[in-house]
C-alpha cells in the first residue's frame, strides 16, 4: 500500500480496522517505515526527508518549507498528508486510518476524497459473535465506505482478514456466492495434509515430551522428522515453501526444516483448531467436532509393561467384548482393578468365514451360521488358552458381551447356548451405529427389565437377556480412561514394553491399528428439540475403521456390570467433563 501511495497509484487511501485502537497501531506502523526505513528513504527521499526532519515533533510541520515553499505536511494521529514537494508523484497525498466503530461517512481530507479502502480484519472476538454487530459492520462497509468516493465514482475496496468462525462476516465477504463482486478468495498455508499423519502424531507426542523433560528447542522431535521426513512429507502441499524459522541453534541444527514441519509444530503448540482459524480459514464449525485432545500417538505410548496375555497384579475382573461384522469378529479383553483402573491384556480379530465380499446376503441363513461358527471357535480358543496373572494363575473371564446389532437373532443364538457367561449387547443413542436413537433406561425392576448404570438388561423372547448401552457415555468415559494419568485410578493401559527416550518400543508400534481405531470417532454435539445439547460420536472423514473402539467400551460396560466403577457411585449418569478441560488433563498428563 506504501508503494501505491508513493508512486502515486492511489491519492487518498483509507484503512479501516475492527476497532480505533487497531486502526491506530496500522497508522503508527505505517509512520515507522516513513520515519526509520532507509531503504525506502533512499528511494523516496522527497517524501521521507520532511517527514525525518520533524524529529519527531509534528507541531514543526506548520511551518516547514522545502526549495522556499510550504510543504503542508500534516503528521496527525489518525492521519498524515504527505509533504507537497515539487516533482514528487505524492505530493501532497494523505493516508487516514478508522475503527468500523466510529464515524466514517463524509471522510475527506482538503478537496481529496478516498481512491481506495483497505479494510483489514474487520472483526473483533466480540463482534464476531453477535449478529447485530456484524450486520451493523456489513452496513458500514456497503454503504458508509462504499459512498466516500462521492457521487456515482466507483471506489476500489480490498478486504484483508482472517475467518475466526464459518458464520461471520468475513466468510461472506470470502464466498463467491454470497458476495459475487467481491472477489473473494480463501488462501491456505497447508493446501493438502501429508499421507501419514500418525508419524505427525507420534511427532506431536514427541515434542510435548521434550518440552517436559527440559528440551526447550524438542531436538528429539526434530530428530526424528529428520530421519523419517521422506515419509512424514508425503503427500503435503505447501502454498508458501520458505515460512519456517531455519536459524541455526547453538547445537548447529536448525530450528526448524521445513514449511511442513512450521504447520506441525503450531499444531502441536497450539492446537488444530487454532491452526486451522489462522492458518487455513477454515474454522471447525461450532457444533461441530469436540476434540478432547486424544490422539493414536498417546493411546500407543500409555503402556503398562505387562507382557501380552498376562494379568497385572491387583485385578480382580476380566471382561471381554465382541464386535461383530460381516467378515470379521473384533474382540478386546481388559483386566480391571477395584479402582476402576483398566488394562488392554489382548485384542484381536477372528476371521468370519464362508460369507462373501460384495454381495448382498446379509438376509441369508449362511451368513448367520458363518457368524456364529466364528463365535463358537473364538469361545474354543479362549477356553484353550486361558489368561494367567503374574503367578501364572488361571483367570476365566468373568463376563463377554457380544454385539447384537449386525446379525441379532444369530448373536441371540449363540448367547443362549455358549452360557451365561455371555450376553447380547446392542448400542442405543444418537451415535453412529446404534439400533435406536435414545437410550431409556427403565425406572424400576420389573420381570422383564432391569436398570443400571448406563445400561439395562431387557428379556428376549428368545430367552435371552440383552444388554442396552447408552453408547454416547460408554464412548466417552472411555476416552476419559485413556486421558487419566496413569498414575491415577481409573486410567487405561495396553500391554507391552515402554521404548527407550523418544523410540517407540516394538510393543507400541504394533498397537498403531488399535489405537487408530479408538480415535476414528469425533464427539459431536447437537441441539435436540426438548432435550437440549446432546453429544453423540461419529466416524471422522476418512477413517472407517472404528471396531476395536466399540469392542473396548463394550468391555467396559461388562465391567460396570461385574461391580467395576470410579467410586461406589458411578457418575455416569453426572456431568462429563467439558471438551477444554479434557484437552487440558491429556496435555497434563503427556
Amino acid at each position: 500500500m506504501i508503494f501505491c501511495l508513493l508512486t502515486g497509484l492511489v491519492r487518498f487511501p483509507l484503512i479501516a480496522a475492527a476497532t480505533g485502537p487497531d486502526a491506530q497501531r496500522i497508522l503508527d506502523h505505517l509512520k515507522g517505515h516513513l520515519e526509520r526505513n532507509e531503504l525506502l528513504a533512499a528511494d523516496f527521499p522527497e517524501v521521507c526527508y520532511p517527514i525525518r526532519a520533524l524529529e519527531g515533533a509534528p507541531q514543526r510541520a506548520g511551518s516547514q518549507t522545502v526549495g522556499g515553499k510550504r510543504t503542508y505536511l500534516k503528521w496527525a494521529q489518525d492521519y498524515i498528508i504527505l509533504p507537497t514537494v515539487k516533482g514528487s508523484k505524492a505530493s501532497g497525498s494523505a493516508i487516514m486510518t478508522r475503527g468500523l466503530d466510529a464515524a466514517i461517512r463524509g471522510i475527506r481530507v482538503g478537496a481529496l476524497r478516498p481512491d481506495l479502502v483497505i479494510i483489514d480484519d474487520p472483526e473483533t472476538r466480540e463482534s464476531v459473535r453477535s449478529e447485530q454487530q456484524t450486520a451493523t459492520r456489513e452496513l458500514t462497509i456497503e454503504e458508509d465506505l462504499a459512498g466516500l468516493g462521492g457521487g456515482d465514482k466507483k471506489l476500489a475496496r480490498v478486504m484483508l482478514t482472517t475467518l475466526m468462525r464459518r458464520v461471520s462476516l468475513s466468510a461472506t465477504y470470502t464466498d463467491r456466492q454470497e458476495k459475487p463482486s467481491w472477489k473473494g478468495r480463501r488462501f491456505k498455508l497447508l493446501d493438502k495434509f501429508p499421507h501419514r499423519t500418525d508419524l505427525w502424531e507420534e511427532y506431536q507426542a514427541l515434542r510435548a515430551e521434550n518440552f517436559v523433560s527440559g528440551d526447550e528447542h524438542a531436538r528429539g522431535a526434530h530428530a526424528f522428522y529428520l530421519a523419517n521426513r521422506k515419509a512424514m512429507d508425503a503427500g503435503a502441499v505447501i502454498v508458501n515453501v520458505g515460512r519456517f524459522n531455519g536459524s541455526l541453534l547453538e547445537d548447529g541444527t536448525q530450528a526448524e526444516a521445513s514449511a511442513l514441519q512450521r504447520c506441525y509444530n503450531i499444531i502441536a503448540d497450539r492446537g488444530l483448531e487454532h491452526f486451522l482459524t489462522e492458518y487455513q480459514n477454515d474454522p471447525p464449525e461450532e457444533s461441530g467436532p469436540i476434540d478432547s485432545g486424544i490422539t493414536a500417538g498417546r493411546i500407543q505410548r500409555q503402556v503398562s509393561g505387562y507382557p501380552h496375555r498376562v494379568i497385572p497384579p491387583g485385578c480382580t475382573v476380566l471382561t471381554m467384548a465382541i464386535d461383530v461384522g460381516k467378515y470379521a469378529l473384533h474382540w478386546v479383553v481388559k483386566a480391571w482393578r477395584p479402582d476402576c483402573t483398566g488394562f488392554v491384556i489382548d485384542y484381536a480379530v477372528q476371521d468370519v468365514h464362508g460369507t462373501t465380499r460384495g454381495t448382498d446376503d446379509e438376509n441369508t441363513r449362511a451368513t448367520d451360521r458363518a457368524i456364529i461358527k466364528a463365535l463358537y471357535t473364538l469361545r474354543e480358543q479362549m477356553l484353550a488358552n486361558p489368561y494367567r496373572a503374574v503367578d501364572d494363575k488361571v483367570t476365566p473371564i468373568d463376563k463377554t458381551l457380544v454385539d447384537a446389532g449386525y446379525r441379532t437373532q444369530a448373536v441371540y443364538h449363540f448367547c443362549r447356548e455358549a452360557g451365561i457367561a455371555f450376553q447380547p449387547a446392542k448400542g442405543m443413542g444418537k451415535s453412529s451405529g446404534c439400533v435406536e436413537p435414545y437410550f431409556r433406561a427403565p425406572v424400576r425392576i420389573t420381570t422383564d427389565k432391569r436398570p443400571g448404570d448406563g445400561w439395562f438388561l431387557s428379556r428376549q423372547p428368545s430367552r435371552v437377556w440383552m444388554v442396552g448401552m447408552d453408547t454416547d457415555r460408554w464412548k466417552g468415559w472411555e476416552h476419559d480412561r485413556w486421558l487419566t494419568p496413569p498414575t491415577d485410578p481409573g486410567s487405561c493401559l495396553l500391554f507391552g514394553e515402554r521404548g527407550l527416550g523418544d523410540r517407540l518400543s516394538q510393543d507400541q508400534k504394533d498397537h498403531f491399528v488399535f489405537a487408530k481405531h479408538l480415535t476414528a470417532e469425533v464427539e459431536r454435539e447437537e441441539n435436540v428439540p426438548k432435550k437440549g445439547m446432546v453429544r453423540s460420536w461419529h466416524v471422522k472423514p476418512g477413517r472407517n475403521a472404528n471396531h476395536y473402539f466399540d469392542a473396548s467400551y463394550m468391555a467396559d460396560v461388562a465391567a460396570n456390570m461385574c461391580g467395576i466403577s470410579l467410586m461406589r457411585k458411578s457418575k455416569l449418569n453426572g456431568k462429563r467433563k467439558s471438551a477444554q478441560e479434557l484437552a487440558d488433563l491429556a496435555r497434563a498428563a503427556k
